[in-house]
């Protein structure tokens, strides 16, 4: 669904699973769900993550309290659960080392209104 940002006006298509609040990703706003809207599960599926990562972070998404935990984590035994969590955590920091250069460049082309001036 799309949302605007009532503090900074950016929009963006929100697939969280709130039903009341969303963060806006350029601000950090809360920003309020109109009570009308779906909101829709994300396809989660990031090429950067194996299959089994892919899977186990698929099961995590749709998780809403601890017993839904818990039957994802009885699918796996402890250390297949740590190696793959260890695996992901590691890919999710190097996302998010990559994100902050692609903002920090991005800044730098919003400088410049995103035109070629060579």
């Amino acid at each position: 669904m799309e949302l605007e940002c009532k503090s900074c006006g950016y929009e963006w298509d929100y697939k969280g699973q709130s039903d009341y609040y969303a963060t806006c990703p350029n601000c950090h706003y809360k920003v309020k769900i109109p009570a009308e809207a779906q909101v829709v599960a994300p396809d989660i599926e990031i090429a950067r993550f194996n299959d089994e990562e892919n899977q186990l972070i698929r099961e995590l998404a749709t998780c809403e309290d601890s017993d839904d935990l818990e039957e994802v984590y009885s699918k796996y035994d402890q250390e297949e659960f740590n190696k793959i969590k260890k695996k992901v955590k590691e890919k999710v920091n190097q996302m998010r080392n990559d994100l902050e250069t692609f903002e920090e460049v991005e800044e730098v082309l919003e400088g410049s209104n995103w035109e070629y001036t060579g």
